[in-house]
């Protein structure tokens, strides 16, 4: 997607999203949407955030992205309702170190926040020591079974966020790190 494409698709969808946030398709809820967005983007892009030039929107992927978001945050919330009503809690709790492989602050800051959106996960921090590697999430669980499976579940979260948002190279390199997980191997 074009630079020039790029920008108005961010408003739009700005729009979309405050609509929809206020449950109301009417003209003057899109209208005060899309002033909202504008300043948004004219706020942003003059304080050095650059993830409007970095990243790319599919809208097929974006769906299944959020589909995915959305049936992780039921399960999670009956998970959690389950755990308020029972009287005797079998949390798990843990916080384990995610690495991440992708480096763009815009997708890491979507995985991130999906993360805490759903209720028993939080992002606790986020740590880049190398400026060179993608950085490494930390992530507290409630529900936790074990390592393996909830780096699992962050890849897929991650996936999906690339292939909705991601360049064609982020795509591509991440393509690559999944297949090298299903043939055994974890980095």
């Amino acid at each position: 997607m074009t630079p020039s494409v790029r920008l108005p698709a961010l408003i739009i969808w700005l729009t979309l999203v405050w609509a929809l946030l206020w449950g109301d398709l009417g003209l003057a809820s899109l209208l005060s949407g899309l002033g909202i967005a504008v300043f948004v983007v004219l706020v942003a892009r003059p304080t050095g955030v650059h993830g409007i030039q970095l990243t790319s929107f599919h809208p097929v992927s974006a769906v299944v992205f959020l589909v995915y978001f959305l049936v992780q945050l039921v399960k999670s919330n009956l998970q959690v309702a389950w755990e308020v009503i029972t009287p005797r809690p079998s949390m798990n709790r843990a916080i384990i170190s995610v690495p991440l492989h992708v480096s763009t602050d815009g997708l890491v800051t979507v995985v991130g926040n999906a993360i805490t959106l759903t209720p028993g996960t939080l992002t606790v921090d986020v740590r880049r020591d190398d400026p060179d590697r993608p950085p490494v999430l930390y992530v507290h669980a409630l529900h936790f079974t074990d390592v393996d499976s909830l780096r699992r579940d962050v890849l897929r979260l991650e996936r999906l966020a690339v292939r909705a948002f991601g360049t064609k190279e982020q795509r591509a390199e991440l393509e690559r790190v999944v297949s090298s997980w299903s043939d055994g191997g974890m980095s």
